[in-house]
């Protein structure tokens, strides 16, 4: 015989384990009771789940800061081309002038 009975429907309570916290339930209106401690750690997980949370957003915040750039910057560090009307970029450069570096194998060359 179980230990408790649910109070709305009389049926036996089951216990029941969540995030590490033993509470007891109805299988039929699923009501939930708790003993004496056990709403205060389920809170204490909440809060520190939500600690979890606010410090991954600082952390993804200043990643997201780091990565940014400021585009005047970009366009001081990068030459504007008037003959191609742009901004060149750091390896434009050696593929003008070398053309396109063969490395290895290439499927396609068979191909040719």
């Amino acid at each position: 015989m179980p230990l408790l009975m649910c109070p709305n429907d009389n049926a036996a309570m089951q216990k029941v384990v969540r995030d590490g916290v033993e509470i007891d339930m109805c299988p039929t209106c699923r009501g939930v009771w708790l003993d004496r401690g056990e709403m205060e750690k389920i809170l204490e997980g909440v809060r520190e789940d939500r600690r979890e949370i606010d410090q991954s957003r600082e952390r993804l915040t200043r990643e997201a800061d780091a990565f940014r750039r400021d585009p005047e910057e970009w366009r001081r560090s990068h030459p504007y081309d008037e003959r191609e009307k742009r901004y060149r970029s750091d390896d434009d450069d050696d593929y003008r002038r070398h053309g396109k570096k063969k490395r290895g194998f290439d499927l396609f060359d068979i191909f040719d």
